[in-house]
């Protein structure tokens, strides 16, 4: 019984939760917050390796496109493009250093712009095919008869066949006034003949690596530039360029050649991310024990939060306990007096925007939707009821009595002959099979031997002036169907569409099955409708079964109206009737309910 109410156990678990972190807070909080702080310096350490390889990517493209499209550079404004400077001096006979001394002036313009627009760059170099070469440096040189052609960067450039080669971070002992720098070569070649025309060289200072220097957290990082064999291009301390990084991290960066690796060992968070474009890498190694030293907090301080959440906890318990459960009781004893179908709703709570707020409301909501479908229930029985005794009236209405009696009087009176027997045997059945009640299914096959009966009338009555013809598919007539929905339909195409014309009327009766259908078409070659009563005529159909009073009759609820609410109010929504009809030419009406074969 202690535990039964929901109140009882939200004290007992608010309880829990009050005594547990007194045993439990102080041996986890100080792991949690250790933890928490590793997070975020390994969060922030891979923006900053991100950030920092962005940076350099960004640099790294921006040599790349320089290199790309360095020959279609011009020289000076609107004079002649480097390719077409190189062209001149490579296929020149008897070249000479005054040529060499010509081409560099005019290009003097073009290298002054590449190396004030980019301030990381020592000197621009082109060696031609012969050895020769055009150098603009920045306070360097090249040295005095260089031959870079027995060179490994050299013979490597031109195997990339226009690729882009980037050296080590050293210092190029053909340059003169050297320091350590990083150089990018690529070959030149005609976009036209394919002719080599020499090897650009762009000779870096390391500044160009200038933002991977900045610590994440003061003198516990490294920071390193490393290419794909391990060898440090730069590191923050400047003190490792042109080493190797550490075994540790190499053996990190070769289990993961492809992607980004961040792992803790050993007290160290390492941190690897490589270029998209080549096979450097970003190195951070950060010492979490170092960190933890710095960033510590006091046990005792810990301690005391703990029992103070303790004891806010305890207070919690009881008052939130009320306070959840409160409404929740409300609910339930509200929901007791729903008996015997008297419904009861509520005003209360309902302004909250909770799931106490929403559960209120979906229980209104639920309260009215149930008494609506209860009330539609009923409606529907009585349209349904109404319906039937509709389609029992339209079989016997006074316009089809009156002309039946006339005809039979008339052959009576007239002729006295067997058509008499023959057109009252055939009313009689209509009768019978009308208020037949074992099912309201019959089979096709029965439904047209109603319509056979109905129209051995008519035939003696209009003698010839009306054929009807019948195309049933074969395996219809085991199928069943809603009886009374073919001979009102046909009756509407007597009566509206052939009475009134002078010609030969003729009314075709198609069924066959589709898909999941059975489908009739009742089409009459008679006077048809205007697009105005043809459009009044769907409105009329597409309007909802309704229901006024029990035993209340309308005109137009008996014929296609009646036949389309019953088959919609039986089979459901998508069935029925659909018409087609033009003045002067006929009416097409279309009858689809569902594919039911006979058991």
């Amino acid at each position: 019984m202690l535990f039964r109410t929901i109140r009882t156990k939200l004290f007992f678990v608010f309880l829990a939760i009050s005594v547990i972190p007194v045993f439990i807070i102080t041996y986890i909080s100080y792991n949690s917050y250790t933890k928490l702080v590793g997070k975020q310096v390994s969060l922030v350490a891979s923006n900053t390796v991100s950030n920092t390889v962005e940076r350099i990517d960004n640099i790294f493209q921006n040599i790349d496109r320089i290199t790309l499209s360095f020959q279609q550079f011009s020289t000076q404004p609107g004079a002649i493009t480097v390719s077409q400077e190189l062209n001149k001096l490579i296929n020149k006979p008897n070249i000479d250093q005054y040529d060499f001394f010509l081409a560099r002036t005019r290009m003097l313009f073009f290298f002054n712009n590449l190396v004030l627009s980019n301030s990381y760059l020592n000197g621009i170099y082109i060696f031609l095919p012969s050895g020769n070469a055009i150098s603009y440096g920045n306070g360097t040189d090249l040295a005095i008869n260089y031959q870079p052609i027995e060179d490994e960067w050299y013979k490597q450039t031109l195997q990339k066949g226009g690729g882009l080669y980037i050296s080590d971070t050293d210092t190029k002992p053909f340059i003169i006034n050297a320091k350590p720098s990083i150089t990018f070569s690529r070959a030149l070649y005609d976009p036209d003949t394919r002719q080599l025309l020499g090897v650009l060289m762009l000779d870096c200072d390391l500044n160009i690596f200038k933002g991977i220097d900045k610590d994440i957290v003061p003198n516990i990082t490294n920071m390193f530039l490393a290419n794909g064999k391990g060898k440090i291009l730069y590191d923050n301390s400047k003190s490792r360029i042109g080493q190797m990084i550490p075994d540790d991290l190499k053996a990190l960066m070769t289990e993961n050649p492809d992607g980004t690796v961040e792992q803790t060992r050993g007290g160290t968070l390492s941190v690897i991310k490589p270029f998209p474009d080549n096979d450097w890498r970003i190195i951070a190694s950060l010492s979490l024990n170092e960190l933890y030293k710095q960033y510590g907090v006091s046990q005792r301080l810990i301690i005391y939060i703990a029992l103070s959440c303790a004891v806010i906890f305890l207070l919690l318990s009881v008052v939130l306990s009320g306070l959840i459960t409160k409404p929740i009781i409300e609910l339930s004893r509200l929901m007791r007096k729903n008996k015997s179908l008297h419904f009861v709703t509520t005003k209360k709570h309902l302004e909250r925007d909770d799931e106490i707020g929403i559960l209120y409301m979906e229980y209104n909501k639920m309260i009215k939707d149930i008494d609506l479908y209860i009330k539609e229930s009923y409606q529907n029985k009585l349209i349904t009821l109404d319906s039937q005794m509709k389609a029992l009236e339209a079989q016997i209405n006074s316009h089809f009595l009156y002309n039946t009696l006339e005809a039979i009087n008339s052959i009576a009176e007239i002729e006295e002959v067997e058509s008499i027997s023959i057109m009252t045997k055939a009313l009689g059945d209509m009768f019978r099979y009308s208020i037949k009640t074992e099912s309201e299914l019959v089979a096709v096959e029965d439904e047209l031997a109603h319509v056979n009966n109905y129209l051995s009338i008519q035939k003696i009555r209009f003698e010839h002036k009306i054929d009807f013809h019948f195309y049933i598919q074969s395996d219809l007539y085991a199928m069943r169907i809603l009886k009374l929905i073919l001979q009102p339909v046909i009756e509407n195409a007597l009566y509206h569409g052939l009475e009134k014309t002078r010609n030969k009327g003729t009314i075709a009766i198609t069924g066959y099955t589709s898909n999941a259908h059975i489908i009739f078409e009742v089409t009459d070659n008679g006077v048809g409708m205007s697009e105005e009563q043809l459009s009044e005529l769907q409105k009329l159909l597409s309007e909802p079964p309704e229901f006024h009073e029990l035993g209340q009759r309308n005109k137009r609820s008996i014929g296609l109206k009646n036949v389309h609410s019953r088959i919609v109010l039986y089979y459901g929504v998508g069935y029925g009737l659909t018409l087609e009809s033009e003045k002067d030419k006929g009416t097409k009406v279309t009858i689809t309910v569902p594919n039911i074969f006979q058991e």
